[in-house]
Formats: C-alpha cells, structure tokens, sequence
C-alpha cells in the first residue's frame, strides 16, 4: 500500500486548524503520520512542524512516558488494523517541561478512494502529578486502570521496558521493513546486539540502574534507526534491521552515543552484522545468523563488530551434529582412542604416552 496524500489544499487546511489532532495510516505494518494540526504542535510545545513531522517518523511515541509506551503502541495497532474506535489516557511530555496528562480519541477515517485512515484528537487535561490526579476521581480511575494494564496484553506488540516492539511484532515490522528498502534499491542488513557484561552491572549499580542502561540504549536505537526497525530480543539483547548505505556511520554514532549515557556507566557493545543475501530469506534466520556473528565475540570486553560467516555457521552445526550423535557414536564405536609417543626434544627417546579420542565418521 502507498502513503496517502491529500491535496495540498487540504493538506494545509488541516495543518492550521487549532485543534489538537493528527491523521495517522497503516502502512506495510508502520504507522506513517499524515497531518498534525497546528493544535498538536502547540500541544508539544513546538512551532517547527517539519520538525514534528521528522520526530514522529523517526519515533511515534518519543514524547510518551516510558511506562506508556508498551501500552499505546499495542492499543494503536489494534486500533489501526481492525478500525474500531478507542480512548486512551497517558503521559506526554512538552518540550523540556514536565508530563502532562492527555486524554487520546481516535476513529477511523475513509477517505474517497477506499483508503482506510485513523483520526485521533487529543485533550489536554493539565500537568501530571499524583496530587493533581487525586483531586479529579475520574480521570484517577482512568489513568490508574491504564497503568495497571495486564502485563501479557501490554507485551503483546511492545516490550514494556523500553517500548520497542516485541521480538514477534519485529519480526512482522521487519519483514514488511525489508521489502521497502529492496524496492528503495537498498541491501538490507539485521544487527544483533548484546550489552556486554548486564550481569556485573547488574550486581554493581542495582536492578534499576541496569533498567534505565537498557532504557536509554534503546533510544539511541530508536534516534538512529526509527521505532518500528528496531526491536529488543530479550534480556540486553537487541535486533535492528536497517539498510546497508551509512551503516559504519550510524555504527560509529551508536558507538559515541554509549559511551556518555547514564553518566558514564555504561558497557561495551557488541554487534552482530548479517548482510542479506536473498530476499527469500526469513528475518528471523537473518537475525539467528546475526545473533551468531555477536556470539564469536563473546569473551572480548571491548566494544566490537563481527560479520557473519559461513564457517561460523558451519561450527555450529558440526557441533550440533556432535551433541545429536554422542551416543550413537560410543554404541557404534566411532569414537577410538589413539595413543601417541611423547618424544624427549634432548635425547629423542620415548618418555611417556598420550591417548587421544578421535571421532571417526562413517558418513564422512
């Protein structure tokens, strides 16, 4: 499906109406933003629309509060793929002010050529905090019911950590993501990282510092790769799918960026690069062979960056086989031991003997 474009009247019709409301469109799995009011820019607290316009393509939810994300993203793709209308209070956050609390109304809209878009007004209801919240006993009850959504409906499309989409949903996003850069004539290419050395971070800083490591790696993520490329696996491993063109630049950024978050406590970084070479190839085999690239580097705490190979992937399997066929191969007798002389480099005598297993493959 094609991005939508309204004519350039409308267009600007919309965009200087006071109203606080944005025209969002569902396309191959990315919510796309159409219109914002001059209403909604002045609710961010911003009068560059472009920039507007730029940060919402880049991140849709970057303004939300962290602890929203998860259940906005989910809440709007449902809402974007099945057409039904929704409500919803969160946190947003001005430019360089505090959280304001925001009451969301969304339904869908047709437009003249069968093209199904979403229209979502927004209501400012005041500046966050728990005193003001506790003086207005119905939006308390709506605001409390959202933040204490279940846990299984919030993951369901993003991790409720971080706000990236769940590894699931990435794979959807990525797949649709892959097409878009081969039609741009781009190589697309997955990342796997891994934040070396969680556990000690972990066990240095508290559980709630390692949160807000992963909290802030993901943004930097998010800045440099866009929301719906980006993905985080599990634990402090992370996926990406972007296209081959400035890949070492954005690598370096990421790199820089690291190394200043949260005050200077930070880990190393390793990466994991698979380059597509088909485009039959499923993502999620693409961002197995990434993730086996990243693991050739376990045991260097330095930032780093691996290529996937096909030995790589080789090793595995021969271990694999090994690990599959141990026990056939004792009953079988494929494992013999060889004892080999140990030679005196003074003398050239024999002084001791060593024995040694070898596997012995019929199918070989």
């Amino acid at each position: 499906m094609e991005r939508y474009r309204f004519s350039e009247q409308k267009q600007a019709l919309m965009e200087s109406m006071q109203v606080p409301f944005a025209i969002f469109q569902l396309v191959e799995e990315r919510i796309i933003t159409l219109v914002v009011t001059a209403g909604f820019c002045e609710m961010l607290g911003s009068s560059d629309r472009n920039a507007v316009y730029e940060a919402m393509e880049l991140d849709t939810y970057r303004n939300v509060h962290p602890d929203d994300v998860a259940r906005i993203g989910n809440a709007t793709h449902r809402f974007m793929r099945d057409g039904d209308s929704f409500e919803l209070v969160f946190r947003l956050k001005r430019k360089n002010t505090a959280y304001f609390v925001i009451h969301a109304f969304g339904k869908p809209l047709q437009v003249e050529d069968g093209v199904r878009l979403a229209q979502v007004w927004f209501a400012d209801e005041g500046a966050y905090s728990t005193e003001a919240v506790r003086d207005r006993s119905e939006l308390n009850e709506s605001l409390k019911k959202a933040l204490h959504e279940e846990n299984v409906l919030r993951a369901s499309y993003y991790d409720y950590l971080t706000g990236l989409p769940s590894m699931t949903w990435f794979f959807e996003l990525a797949d649709a993501g892959k097409k878009e850069l081969l039609k741009q004539g781009e190589r697309p290419v997955l990342l796997y990282m891994d934040l070396c050395g969680m556990k000690f971070y972990n066990s240095r800083y508290g559980f709630s510092e390692g949160d807000d490591l992963l909290r802030s790696s993901a943004r930097i993520l998010i800045r440099l790769f866009g929301l719906e490329r980006c993905c985080r696996i599990g634990s402090d491993h992370f996926a990406v799918l972007t296209g081959e063109t400035d890949l070492d630049k954005k690598l370096r950024q990421m790199f820089e960026d690291c190394q200043v978050i949260n005050e200077g406590k930070t880990l190393p970084v390793h990466v994991g690069i698979y380059p597509s070479q088909s485009a039959d190839l499923h993502i999620s085999i693409a961002c197995d062979r990434a993730k086996l690239a990243c693991s050739a580097l376990r045991g260097r705490y330095e930032t780093a960056v691996n290529y996937y190979s096909q030995d790589q992937n080789d090793d595995v399997e021969r271990k694999q086989y090994f690990i599959e066929n141990l026990d056939r191969a004792i009953k079988e007798k494929w494992i013999r031991v060889y004892y080999q002389p140990i030679v005196r480099a003074v003398n050239g005598r024999v002084c001791d003997e060593e024995a040694l297993a070898r596997w012995i493959d019929p199918s070989e």
